[in-house]
């Protein structure tokens, strides 16, 4: 799908405050993200237990919560019904096309550039995990990994869906309020916060990792402030996702051998 070329400073049409969404609008959005997720979590839930009893098996929520089948699953209607509300709302608030009103235009520099400069930045994560004195225990996320096929599910998630999805909400749908009302370098800056505890939980809330994901999603914000458009920042994204699995594949052989305990 070829993308819209991004206008000239002269030639872009400004972004009128009265006709974008707001503040109140991202409450809403907040506010059906927290009932959807309850929704299609439960919703699953009942499913396998009418499952597991018609097949006379006991049902386990334990199990289910560590079903990475399940949990994708699940993750994917979630943010399926959450994208389709931001898709709505920028619709309804703003009067460009949908991609030009998130900033999904053509940036400046080549495609091929922002691949490069997620494999860069992976890395540059990783030289400051060897300064940071890292966690010892095994991570929540780490529980996931116990088979080839869990782990290519996780990375083929990881790479095509979540980097798409998640800087949607908060690089295409949050930022630009912030921005408008803030500033650029608040927004960067609110949404890389924001970006590391929402994935607080699955690192067990210890500092270092935190701290590691709030200089990758103040990365992926300087990206969206500095070049105006959306893609830099899914590329980066999507490609340091990409040269995290690649390492941890290399490291397990092919996925096979992960550390127990």
């Amino acid at each position: 799908m070829e993308l819209p070329v991004k206008p000239a400073e002269s030639e872009r049409p400004p972004a009128p405050s009265a006709q974008s969404w707001t503040y109140a609008d991202v409450g809403l959005v907040l506010a059906f993200a927290v009932a959807a997720q309850i929704l299609v979590y439960l919703s699953g839930l009942i499913v396998m237990l009418v499952i597991e009893q018609s097949r006379g098996r006991t049902f386990s929520y334990k199990e289910a919560m560590s079903s990475v089948a399940f949990l994708l699953s699940a993750q994917m209607a979630w943010w399926a019904l959450v994208a389709w509300l931001v898709y709505r709302v920028v619709r309804a608030r703003d009067e460009r096309p949908f991609g030009q009103a998130i900033g999904w235009v053509r940036p400046a520099w080549p495609l091929s550039a922002y691949v490069l400069g997620g494999a860069l930045l992976a890395f540059s994560v990783a030289a400051l995990a060897w300064v940071i004195p890292m966690p010892r225990q095994k991570l929540p996320i780490e529980e996931l990994f116990r088979d080839p096929v869990s782990a290519f599910l996780l990375a083929g998630f990881g790479v095509l869906v979540a980097p798409a999805i998640e800087e949607l909400l908060f690089r295409g749908f949050l930022y630009p309020v912030m921005a408008r009302v803030h500033g650029a370098p608040v927004g960067v800056a609110a949404t890389a916060c924001l970006f590391s505890l929402v994935h607080a939980q699955q690192y067990g809330w210890a500092w270092q990792n935190l701290l590691l994901l709030l200089y990758v999603g103040a990365v992926f914000g300087a990206l969206r402030a500095g070049s105006g458009s959306l893609v830099p920042s899914t590329l980066v994204h999507a490609s340091y996702n990409l040269t995290l699995f690649a390492g941890l594949y290399a490291a397990t052989d092919r996925f096979r051998n992960f550390p127990h305990g």
